[in-house]
């Protein structure tokens, strides 16, 4: 399968002699600003690829190297030989973890950068089923080639356009271009595409916070603009509060229980089943079904130690969830659906 792929791969893509599929169609939106990257991607030439993340950015090395953010790929049956487009990958934990389950995997992100250090731990690690594309992930052509999909907190990114530094991003007035097309439309759009690439019978796996995640009525701030409110509120209104404070459009749609299942299945994807996810799908602890599920919620979590702030927010989580059974507030969602 993997010779089968490779060939695949390139009568769409040229191969670089790094051994990345490259496109022609480059972007940037990484955690990293460019001089950042600069400095990451010029230490993984003389260091593997742990030590340079410890070395440069040391934050984000759970992110990274975690296994637990693997945790959502078994509520899909992998098997041997089986074939993974990872959309939107960045540094790739979710295809390494793929690999390890015996997936062929397709790893596709815009950003060079992110897909260098990819590249650097592919090759540390003798992870030789995994391929490297550089791909606008909106403009991928791969029909019937996956048996799985992974959509992995892109979603609610589709709409966006041009460069996201995202510490120049999050938050801050930056006069940007967008389309007239609504959000919601081009997110339907991007996942009919994800869909006509799966072959008959494959699945999709989403992951995103859930819009109405119990935390954002707490004060906590929509986790991709950082506005107050803005993920709950009507969209039109949300627009009105961005171009305000950011001078920008509000296009970062998430979506609630019912209105994810709505958007996947307009999408053409069929069987769609849900799952909520505690405290985040960055991190998961806790993975339980949506329906009836919350019957099975415990406490995953520790108060020794923690802040004060962050002990009446996970005691207001106990109460809300195991006793008013409100999933409906859960803080993130995935979504495994089939086409």
């Amino acid at each position: 399968m993997t010779k089968k792929i490779e060939e695949i791969l390139n009568t769409k893509y040229k191969k670089n002699d790094s051994g990345i599929f490259e496109s022609g169609n480059c972007g940037y939106w990484s955690n990293l600003d460019k001089s950042e990257n600069i400095e990451f991607i010029k230490l993984l030439k003389s260091t593997d690829p742990l030590q340079a993340v410890r070395a440069v950015i040391p934050e984000q090395e759970d992110q990274i190297f975690s296994e637990k953010r693997e945790a959502a790929l078994e509520l899909l049956d992998i098997k041997e030989d089986s074939v993974s487009i990872d959309y939107g990958c960045m540094w790739g934990v979710l295809s390494v973890g793929l690999v390890k389950r015996g997936s062929v995997v397709i790893s596709i992100d815009q950003t060079k950068e992110s897909l260098e250090f990819l590249n650097a731990r592919r090759k540390y690690d003798d992870l030789n089923s995994m391929f490297i594309v550089q791909d606008d992930i909106k403009k991928v052509d791969l029909e019937n080639i996956s048996d799985f999909a992974i959509v992995n907190g892109v979603l609610e990114w589709v709409p966006e356009t041009g460069e996201v530094e995202l510490k120049k991003f999050f938050g801050q007035k930056s006069l940007r271009e967008y389309s007239d097309v609504n959000p919601r439309v081009t997110q339907c759009e991007f996942l009919s595409k994800v869909k006509n690439n799966l072959k008959s019978g494959g699945k999709l796996l989403l992951a995103i916070e859930n819009r109405y995640d119990y935390t954002q009525f707490l004060g906590k701030k929509d986790p991709h603009v950082d506005l107050f409110l803005t993920s709950i509120l009507p969209r039109q209104l949300s627009n009105v509060i961005s171009m305000i404070f950011l001078r920008r459009p509000y296009v970062n749609y998430i979506y609630s229980f019912g209105g994810l299942k709505n958007l996947i299945l307009e999408a053409g994807f069929e069987e769609v089943d849900l799952y909520m996810v505690f405290p985040h799908y960055h991190k998961p602890e806790l993975i339980l079904p949506y329906k009836k599920g919350i019957t099975l919620y415990e406490k995953y979590y520790s108060m020794r130690g923690v802040s004060l702030k962050r002990k009446i927010v996970w005691g207001i989580e106990f109460i809300l969830m195991k006793y008013f059974k409100a999933g409906f507030f859960s803080p993130s969602i995935i979504a495994v659906a089939k086409k």
